[in-house]
């Protein structure tokens, strides 16, 4: 049970600190390669509406769904925006991240990483926001490649950030170097951990020479419990198990006959 809240207070202590100043941001490339694979999420997703208002389409009801109603967008436009938009919101919102974003090990966060991301920021990122990226040539996107904090103009409209959601560090001691808080390896508990390990194994090796102990014991009383009915010493592989009462039968075997001879 203490070990087990030991291990809470410990995580606990590794997230507060490296949310607070040990956040890595996601560059260009990776975040590219996260909106990638949600491309291909969105399309797969889109294909099923499309077969449907082909479906539709060919009952008779294009004239509905084709028709221009916004601009030179129809119905069908519309909806498919809607729902590409919907799940990028959604997804944000809820967990911090997409299907890309979680292949690719990224996370969205506020400036401050321990607070939630507001459903207003999330919607005006993800529609305003991306809209202003796609001008011109998505320069709002290729932004991130030369930002201090890899941000996009969405990210700089809505104080966003795209970092990496878990880092993994190895940290070396160098002379004159001390390592962050959250990464300086706890001797004590290193040193509990080994004890507990030596404890754990001893107590084991214990175990098993009290168990083979008693398979001994076992096995003698089964060898004397022979040797009882047969009346002779057993060879048990690495002595004679010899009954007690073997000797009492032979000087009884003895009196009996010198009793007969002095009758005879």
């Amino acid at each position: 049970m203490q070990n087990s809240y030991d291990n809470q207070e410990k995580l606990a202590r590794q997230n507060s600190c490296c949310a607070s100043g040990n956040l890595e941001y996601a560059g260009f490339w990776v975040r590219l390669a996260a909106y990638m694979i949600d491309s291909v999420v969105v399309f797969a997703g889109l294909l099923i509406v499309r077969l449907i208002f082909a479906g539709i389409s060919l009952a008779g009801g294009g004239a509905i769904t084709g028709t221009d109603i916004l601009f030179h967008y129809s119905l069908k436009d519309i909806i498919l925006y809607a729902l590409k938009v919907l799940y990028f919101i959604a997804f944000t919102y809820l967990t911090g991240t997409t299907l890309g974003k979680k292949a690719m090990n990224l996370r969205v966060v506020s400036k401050n990483p321990e607070e939630k991301l507001t459903l207003f920021n999330v919607v005006y990122r993800e529609t305003v926001g991306r809209f202003l990226c796609s001008l011109p040539v998505n320069i709002g996107y290729i932004v991130a490649g030369i930002d201090s904090e890899k941000r996009g103009f969405h990210d700089l409209l809505c104080d966003t950030r795209v970092v990496y959601q878990k880092k993994i560090k190895a940290w070396m001691a160098q002379p004159g170097t001390v390592a962050p808080e959250c990464e300086k390896p706890n001797v004590e508990e290193q040193k509990q951990q080994t004890s507990e390990g030596e404890l754990s194994k001893t107590q084991e090796n214990v175990q098993m020479k009290e168990s083979g102990i008693q398979e001994l014991k076992k096995t003698e009383n089964t060898q004397s419990s022979v040797v009882e009915k047969l009346g002779k010493p057993v060879y048990n592989g690495y002595r004679l198990v010899e009954n007690k009462s073997e000797k009492e039968i032979a000087s009884n075997a003895t009196v009996n006959e010198n009793i007969s001879e002095k009758d005879t």
